[in-house]
């Protein structure tokens, strides 16, 4: 497995037993070194050629209210800042945790990375959340104010990934916590905790993916499809990109509230520490300044179906980047 071939300075986990379909996360490349190991290159015949993309996401229509039970979506608003679209998530209980799923894992590794056990009812009061990942566009704007600084590097078959204007509208990747903590803060928002982007996520109704109880397909989420360069992709799928698409590519896999690419295209960085359930924002995992592991959200382009579910985290040091980790920022209300 590639999960076995994380750089020992990230304490890589144990790797679970996985559907024939799917795959661990792409190898982890350190930090700590000023230039990132390189991920696998990918096949070059194997690359959709981009389209240019506007430099902002496009505000993509949200299903309507009836397309999840116990829901209900307010007007976004936009960031006077970054140009963000952020939707209101109302206040009330929802359910964190796998719930009766089949594929939800309980390895019981050193560091309980793959727990999405048990279950629960939590209430979050109500919260802004973007309806998109920050983007290339939006990073550099960051950049130019001084506050943020370059990412650290894209694909390899989507040269000048972070600056090229045909990537505007791509999500920004290669950040580490910090950084995406420090554009967050700039933004005038934060990262959202692992609840507020669960809740966002799955709604209220403990639905397995954003969408709802389906399985994946090309036109909900941006996954390991059959153009994917790597050795695990799922043939029978198309999802018109062989690895990043733009922001807002599948409105078929909206979330309850019209949250975009919750599951699939980059994982997002989550504010909370890795610890067991039941989720608890006062035991410490929500220490902003605290040693540890953050939880990682959403699956991403470069494994198979089984990382698109809702409940499912993952987690890396704070100072640890890749060309699948983006974030999304959000603001209590």
């Amino acid at each position: 497995m590639l999960l076995a071939l994380l750089l020992s300075a990230c304490s890589p986990a144990a790797t679970p037993t996985q559907p024939v379909d799917t795959a661990a996360p792409t190898p982890k490349q350190s930090a700590a070194s000023a230039t990132p190991a390189p991920t696998e290159p990918p096949q070059a015949t194997a690359t959709a050629a981009p389209s240019a993309a506007p430099a902002q996401p496009t505000d993509t229509p949200a299903p309507t209210a009836t397309s999840a039970a116990g829901t209900t979506q307010s007007s976004p608003k936009t960031s006077d800042k970054d140009g963000a679209v952020e939707i209101l998530i109302p206040a009330g209980e929802f359910t964190m945790g796998a719930v009766n799923d089949p594929d939800a894992r309980i390895v019981l590794t050193k560091d309980h990375s793959y727990i999405e056990i048990p279950s629960f009812k939590y209430t979050l009061p109500d919260y802004w959340i973007d309806k998109f990942d920050i983007t290339n566009a939006q990073w550099q704007k960051c950049v130019a104010a001084g506050a943020c600084t370059q990412e650290k590097t894209g694909l390899f078959s989507y040269p000048n990934y972070a600056t090229d204007p045909k990537y505007a509208n791509y999500p920004a990747v290669s950040i580490t916590w910090y950084m995406a903590s420090a554009y967050c803060k700039w933004a005038g928002r934060r990262l959202p905790t692992e609840a507020e982007w669960e809740k966002a996520a799955r709604g209220t109704d403990a639905r397995k993916y954003p969408w709802g109880n389906e399985p994946p397909d090309g036109t909900r989420a941006n996954f390991c499809n059959k153009d994917c360069p790597r050795p695990w992709a799922t043939s029978v799928f198309d999802d018109g990109y062989a690895e990043m698409a733009p922001v807002g590519s599948y409105p078929k896999g909206a979330s309850p509230y019209g949250v975009m690419d919750m599951a699939g295209n980059v994982w997002n960085w989550t504010s909370t520490l890795l610890l067991n359930y039941p989720y608890n924002p006062n035991d410490g995992r929500e220490d902003q300044k605290a040693p540890g592991d953050r939880v990682w959200r959403g699956g991403t382009w470069s494994d198979g179906t089984w990382w698109l579910r809702s409940s499912l985290r993952y987690h890396s040091p704070a100072t640890y980047y890749i060309t699948n980790l983006g974030a999304r920022c959000a603001e209590s209300n």
